[in-house]
């Protein structure tokens, strides 16, 4: 019977209650950028910045359950339902490679695996893109759209540099928009900016706490 409960507490809230945003999503929409202009002027205005693929399936299809999400599975670690429909509800998905574990999380949330990168003095930032085949990346202010090919089915794991953006406030986050190359917009995320070396400085300050 208890072991029921709990499974029953990583699935669900424990009152019945109406949801609309997790509190990772609340928490970034309170830093939302104010100065944000129409994906077509960031296409036109912005800077066309280089992109890395480094995942690319385009028969992948993503499937409506994976058996790691059930409650049984690593103490239902990844089983509560809101946090499932909220992932489903979205096919952009952005993220740095600065914490080992929020990326596994991460990874598991998502259900596809994929190579990280540390680069100590030129941070990556990972977009993962669902049934879209990404075209081009621009960038302006605290904006980044990126284009692509709407599909089927496929994957798509792609990099940018955090050299190469430029936000115009840093204490807002960035916006990240996936359109087609006309501009309608297919999903957004967003995510906080860090800068290039954040890595060399996590060395640096490791360094410093030893000496």
């Amino acid at each position: 019977m208890e072991q029921l409960k709990f499974r029953l507490k990583q699935l669900e809230p424990p009152e019945p209650i109406t949801i609309m945003n997790s509190p990772e999503e609340a928490a970034a929409a309170a830093h939302q950028p104010t100065d944000t202009i129409s994906i077509s002027g960031v296409i036109k205005e912005g800077t066309r910045i280089p992109f890395f693929i480094i995942k690319n399936d385009p028969l992948y299809q993503r499937p409506m359950y994976e058996k790691h999400w059930h409650s049984t599975y690593s103490g239902g670690r990844w089983s509560y339902m809101p946090t499932r429909i909220q992932y489903a509800l979205h096919r952009l998905f952005t993220t740095y490679d600065i914490g080992l574990s929020s990326q596994y999380d991460f990874q598991q949330n998502v259900g596809i695996q994929f190579p990280l990168f540390q680069n100590k003095t030129d941070l990556d930032l990972y977009i993962i893109a669902f049934q879209t085949e990404i075209t081009a990346v621009y960038t302006k202010g605290n904006q980044v759209v990126i284009t692509g090919t709407p599909k089927h089915a496929g994957v798509q794991v792609a990099t940018i540099k955090t050299g190469n953006l430029h936000p115009s406030d840093l204490k807002k986050v960035l916006l990240i928009q996936l359109a087609t190359p006309q501009g309608d917009e297919l999903d957004y995320s967003y995510v906080s900016y860090v800068a290039p070396d954040f890595w060399s400085q996590q060395i640096r300050k490791r360094k410093e706490r030893e000496e």
